[in-house]
């Protein structure tokens, strides 16, 4: 029992004497903490703080000048040129590096300023506060292996701090790094309408036409030119930028300096912008019109008012109850006047007030009913508090919507014109007549600059809509044929509607839509296949009487169908081969004569409904083209391409079906045809044909 007890004795001493070793390392480590923290104060003392609110001026050297900005109130500008669009971020940024400068290293007793160029400081910068007081800031040479700058205080030279190279980097820069630039103009790229470029080394314009089609002029001939091209070019605007700041106010014989006085270009670009729309006559007279209504719910307030009072021959219990409840009914209806597009609703409170008053009318009629009344009118004024409310929030709903500013689609022109290149690698602009100058990079400009009119050329062959075309005739394999296109029109009957769904197809538009559809609309279908004067009496007994003015939508389908050579021609086999005529795209264009001495493998002549004809023909030009020739312009299209044009105009001629037919037939088949038994390929009407 003593050896236990020595043991659990020993064990506290132990325990206690490492929780005292415990305390005592802790407490060392906080002193020794707190003592390197004193003395990195120590190696990196503060050597400027300098509140922003107290600073009145700066002054430092930019482009070998001294510039000086001041405070003016609660904004910075240019000592000597007050107009100057200082940028007051960039200023408070600077002003701001100024609270707290630490020194990484401080060398005393400097005898020689020149061995750290401080004789000739890169920059100085003089800090003048409100109180008067002046801190000058001298920047000398900076260590590159060490990223790090010496500067003096107030030249005193004597004593050099050692600061980190980028503590001062804010004040570096041109002077227009510390202007505030302007932004070049937002144009929306589906607006543009026209694209003109005037340049020295070519000129050209992109516009689209009454179609909303884009034509190229060049050269002096206008032709279709390739959407995707012309909407990248309008697309440039949108993501187009200035790079750089150069003049804010540049004057008329200054211009030279910058080649603008004869710019090396200019792009002029047609669009239209989003503005708010000016206060029109149509709404005054729209408020006009809330006024009169106003006035006339007056008036028929004043009568019901009158009404009440030459039926009301009861006791004065009576008399108050009525002018209370003819009160709320004026006001109910004053809120009602005010409330526009909201007929409906209007025309319910009316009524309710109409029997309210005869309800209150009888009840006046026996004096012994007061109670009654009283009930009744109690009734009236919850009605009317519901109504009111209701009211009250198709009035907030409808000025929420008139609160909404209006807009409208205006003209704009953008000029932009350019002069030399720049020292950024862009070239000096200037936009709208503007006097400031600034640089846009080559590679933005470069989109409209150096193009000429072939750059925007459409090189789809021959395009003509099948819905536009008339007769199509081809030659191929020395053959003539003639393809005649027929239309069928017929006209569908869809919906019957009524005068008051005709009204209210002028506000729903979700009615328009479904009576054009054929949809059901409230009901009022009618069969298909039955025409209003096929109604039966049952449908008569199930009409009111707005259904007596119905009138019927109907829709207009063209059918189309050919014939080859006076002979129905299938549509798919036809359709086929058209669509791949017309949508020969060329690899590039020819700007170079074209002469064969071959003759063409195809020709097709298109003749549209309006009598227009457009003729294309298709050389044999090299191992990899063929040549299509229309007009005056050649196309080289891929040969693979014009093959598979080839062999799908063979299935319409049926030319591939026969040959297909004599390499399966049987060998009975084969000796009856050599024996001179001809069997004639039939083209047949497939299902969806016989439909149409």
């Amino acid at each position: 029992m003593k050896k236990k007890s020595v043991n659990l004795i020993t064990a506290v001493g132990v325990l206690v004497v490492l929780s005292g070793a415990y305390v005592g390392v802790k407490t060392y480590v906080a002193k020794q903490e707190a003592a390197d923290t004193e003395s990195a104060e120590e190696e990196n003392p503060e050597i400027i703080s300098i509140a922003s609110a107290d600073v009145k001026s700066i002054k430092f050297v930019i482009d070998k000048k001294e510039v000086t900005f001041e405070k003016d109130g609660d904004s910075w500008v240019k000592s000597d040129e007050t107009g100057f669009p200082v940028d007051q971020d960039k200023i408070d940024t600077l002003v701001s590096s100024l609270n707290s400068i630490k020194a990484e290293r401080t060398l005393e007793n400097v005898e020689d300023a020149s061995e750290y160029e401080l004789d000739q400081p890169d920059n100085t910068i003089t800090v003048t506060t409100e109180d008067g007081g002046t801190t000058v800031i001298q920047l000398g040479m900076e260590n590159d292996s060490t990223s790090q700058e010496y500067i003096d205080l107030n030249k005193d030279s004597s004593t050099v701090y050692v600061v980190s190279n980028s503590t001062f980097s804010s004040f570096e820069g041109t002077l227009y790094d510390f202007a505030k630039s302007g932004v070049f103009p937002t144009v929306d790229s589906s607006t543009v309408s026209k694209i003109s470029v005037d340049g020295k080394d070519s000129s050209y314009v992109v516009e689209k036409d009454e179609n909303n089609f884009w034509n190229i002029t060049g050269d002096g001939e206008t032709e279709k030119a390739d959407s995707a091209k012309a909407t990248s070019l309008a697309s440039t605007l949108s993501s187009m930028a200035y790079s750089s700041y150069v003049n804010y106010n540049c004057a008329e014989d200054e211009f030279s300096q910058y080649g603008l006085d004869k710019p090396y270009a200019e792009i002029i670009v047609d669009y239209q912008k989003e503005v708010e729309k000016e206060s029109t006559d149509d709404e005054n007279e729209a408020e006009n019109g809330d006024e009169e209504v106003s006035e006339a719910s007056e008036n028929e307030n004043q009568g019901d008012e009158t009404a009440d009072s030459e039926t009301d021959g009861s006791e004065s219990l009576d008399e108050d109850v009525d002018s209370e409840t003819d009160g709320n009914e004026s006001s109910d209806e004053d809120v009602d006047s005010e409330t526009d597009g909201s007929e409906s609703s209007d025309e319910n409170v009316d009524v309710a007030d109409t029997e309210d008053s005869e309800v209150v009318e009888n009840e006046n009629t026996d004096e012994t009913a007061d109670d009654n009344v009283e009930a009744e009118d109690t009734d009236v004024t919850e009605a009317d508090d519901a109504a009111e409310v209701e009211a009250a929030d198709t009035e907030s709903t409808e000025s929420s919507g008139e609160s909404e500013t209006e807009t409208e689609m205006v003209d704009r022109e953008l000029v932009i014109q350019v002069g030399d290149q720049s020292s950024d690698g862009g070239r000096y602009v200037r936009v709208n007549d503007s006097n400031e100058i600034y640089t846009i990079s080559e590679d933005s400009l470069d989109t409209f600059l150096g193009k000429t009119n072939a750059d925007f050329w459409d090189l789809t062959v021959s395009y003509l809509s099948v819905n536009n075309l008339d007769t199509l005739d081809v030659n191929y394999g020395g053959e003539d044929y003639i393809v005649n296109v027929s239309r069928e029109t017929s006209e569908d009957e869809n919906v019957e509607t009524s005068d008051d769904e005709t009204e209210n197809e002028d506000t729903t538009d979700s009615t328009s839509s479904d009576v054009v559809d054929g949809n059901d609309v409230e009901g009022n279908v009618v069969d298909d296949n039955t025409s209003s004067g096929d109604l039966t009496d049952e449908d008569t007994e199930n009409t009111d009487e707005s259904s007596s003015t119905a009138s019927t939508t109907s829709s207009t389908s063209v059918t189309l169908s050919y014939t080859l050579n006076g002979k129905d021609l299938d549509s798919t086999t036809f359709t086929t081969f058209y669509n791949k005529l017309i949508n020969m795209t060329a690899q590039k264009r020819l700007t170079d004569e074209f002469k064969s001495n071959a003759d063409p493998e195809m020709t097709v002549k298109f003749t549209d409904i309006d009598g227009n004809e457009m003729e294309v023909k298709y050389y044999s030009y090299d191992t990899n083209y063929y040549a299509a020739v229309i007009n005056k312009k050649v196309y080289l299209v891929n040969k693979m391409t014009v093959k598979e044009l080839f062999q799908a105009f063979e299935a319409v001629t049926g030319e591939k079906v026969e040959n297909e037919s004599a390499e399966t037939a049987d060998p009975e088949t084969n000796a009856s045809a050599a024996s001179g038994d001809s069997t004639e390929t039939e083209m047949t009407e497939t299902p969806e044909d016989a439909e149409e």
